[in-house]
């Protein structure tokens, strides 16, 4: 069960997506109270979704630079907005600017101690770049704000752990892309994310090959035997548990058999499309080595149904959860002998 001794900042996303409306059921709902959730982001988004004997119910406060500490009274609302209001539908400069804002401010408060982990509602990768941002998503825009760019995105659904080693880039790039450095440094931060967060102190990790069907000995590429194989024969001689090159279209199939507790996809349709098909509903994006503890949604904007008031908040209940739950564990790693809240 949730305890308010964990604090988390919640970026509520594009004013103009499914963002709002997701953070304010959990609000309305009640799922919030007694945990020590501060939501960013558009207070005027966030209330407009709500009904009127709601709005205003909890603290809303300007940002402002420096903060000192978190409301007194939890949950509460960062308002960046400054009480402009950003049509639903589309992605624009303006909901690129309030959604990167609040992830800047979420990023200060957890260089500052002030919260232990964040988790971010769906922004609009367009509408970042639309507002002058020149990230192409939440992980590298974490990776930079916190000084971790080795950091990785972990797509989580219960047991089920994928690991996308190249993200944002066209697919033509990635050959070049996927270097023995990246596929070690992946490797690495993937096997102290598995200990730290789930407690597997020898975890089992399988990384894919680049090619059909591992490359057939070369016949149909080379990248297996040049450098995904003489990588992960260097992280073997490390000491690390890695299997691998797997051929994609069969790796995913050890996942069934609990042989595997991490997998490491080389591109992002070669471990998104598995994931989505068997975890997309309470799946989970987090990002793996950074200083706090990120969770995401694993859906977007969705700005097609905004405002319908029928997007599901499966995904923001179950990074909300995993946030706490990592984060805790965190905590109790970094300090074995004192719990939890004491």
């Amino acid at each position: 069960m949730p305890k308010k001794d964990i604090s988390i900042a919640l970026t509520i996303g594009d004013p103009a997506g499914i963002g709002p409306e997701l953070a304010a059921s959990k609000l309305e709902s009640g799922s919030l109270d007694g945990r020590g959730v501060v939501l960013i982001g558009s207070a005027a988004a966030l209330k407009r979704t709500m009904g009127a004997e709601n709005v205003e119910r909890w603290e809303t406060i300007p940002a402002g630079e420096g903060m000192e500490k978190l409301p007194e009274r939890l949950p509460a609302i960062i308002d960046v907005a400054g009480g402009e209001d950003v049509p639903t539908g589309g992605p624009s400069a303006a909901g690129g600017r309030i959604s990167g804002r609040a992830i800047e401010i979420a990023a200060d408060l957890a260089k500052r101690g002030l919260v232990d982990g964040i988790v971010t509602g769906p922004i609009s990768k367009e509408a970042l770049a639309m507002a002058g941002y020149p990230y192409k998503g939440h992980t590298s825009m974490f990776g930079y704000l916190l000084g971790a760019p080795d950091c990785q995105m972990m797509m989580v659904s219960g047991d089920f752990r994928v690991v996308i080693l190249t993200r944002d880039i066209a697919l033509k790039d990635v050959p070049d892309a996927v270097t023995r450095e990246r596929i070690m440094t992946g490797v690495r931060v993937t096997a102290e994310a598995l200990k730290e967060f789930w407690g597997i102190e020898e975890p089992s990790m399988m990384v894919a090959a680049l090619n059909p069907h591992g490359g057939d000995g070369g016949i149909n590429g080379t990248e297996e035997i040049t450098t995904i194989a003489p990588a992960l024969s260097s992280l073997r001689y490390e000491g690390f548990n890695v299997a691998g090159p797997v051929p994609a279209d069969t790796m995913f199939q050890k996942w069934h058999d609990k042989k595997c507790d991490a997998f490491i996809a080389l591109y992002h349709d070669q471990g998104m499309i598995p994931f989505k098909f068997g975890g997309f509903d309470q799946g989970v994006n987090m990002t793996i080595g950074l200083p706090v503890v990120r969770t995401s949604v694993c859906h977007g904007t969705a700005y097609d149904i905004a405002g319908r008031g029928i997007a599901g908040t499966g995904s923001l209940s179950a990074a909300l959860d995993l946030a706490e739950g990592c984060a805790r564990a965190r905590r109790n790693r970094e300090n074995p002998k004192k719990k939890a809240g004491a």
